[in-house]
């Protein structure tokens, strides 16, 4: 006589905390795969759910992208809000406590918001959208502060501005997290080009 396996039962949980437990696992696959893996099947896969049940939670692969982009980087905005805050009237500071915000990530969150930020290996028109809508919420936090102390009255130039001195530190992360070069000297050389980019009183 044939025993069938039984199935494990899943635990019953509300919509909401269904919702976080499968973005938790899309997070998961992103910071450890890289974004092309993420798919509806792969999640409800990975998830050991029905892929019906990923569609009533995000009805589409772009929903399902932009909910864990926002994840992956809901702590960062946070981490960096608050380096703006403590810092409101010394930039250079501002820019260091957001770069260890970065340095601080563990290594596959990192890399997952690095592909995001730079653009690097996403190939999906889908990512690019929401590459796009990350760098505007990023420099919605600090264009108002570079506006403010470089006294750069133009809103696109003061983007522009913060837009490549957050790629510096984030590059400089980078080289951190492959070793090239130790945390310390990536902070101390990222203080060195502030200091060469940005007048004392900034």
């Amino acid at each position: 006589m044939e025993i069938e396996a039984v199935r494990e039962k899943r635990p019953y949980l509300g919509r909401e905390d269904r919702r976080r437990v499968l973005l938790d696992k899309a997070a998961e696959m992103v910071e450890t795969q890289g974004w092309s893996i993420l798919t509806m099947s792969a999640l409800a896969e990975q998830a050991g759910v029905s892929r019906q049940l990923v569609y009533q939670h995000f009805p589409n692969l772009s929903s399902l992208l932009a909910a864990t982009a926002m994840t992956v980087f809901m702590n960062t905005a946070q981490g960096t809000e608050k380096a703006i805050a403590d810092n409101r009237n010394n930039l250079r500071q501002a820019i260091r406590a957001a770069a260890i915000v970065s340095l601080d990530l563990p290594r596959g969150r990192g890399d997952a918001l690095w592909q995001l930020l730079s653009g690097t290996g996403l190939g999906s028109p889908e990512l690019e959208f929401i590459r796009q809508g990350i760098r505007g919420t990023v420099l919605t936090l600090w264009e108002p502060m570079f506006s403010k102390l470089t006294n750069v009255e133009d809103a696109t130039s003061a983007r522009a501005m913060a837009w490549m001195l957050i790629m510096a530190f984030w590059g400089m992360r980078q080289m951190v997290r492959d070793s090239l070069i130790t945390r310390d000297q990536g902070l101390d050389e990222l203080d060195r080009l502030l200091g060469r980019v940005l007048p004392d009183s900034f």
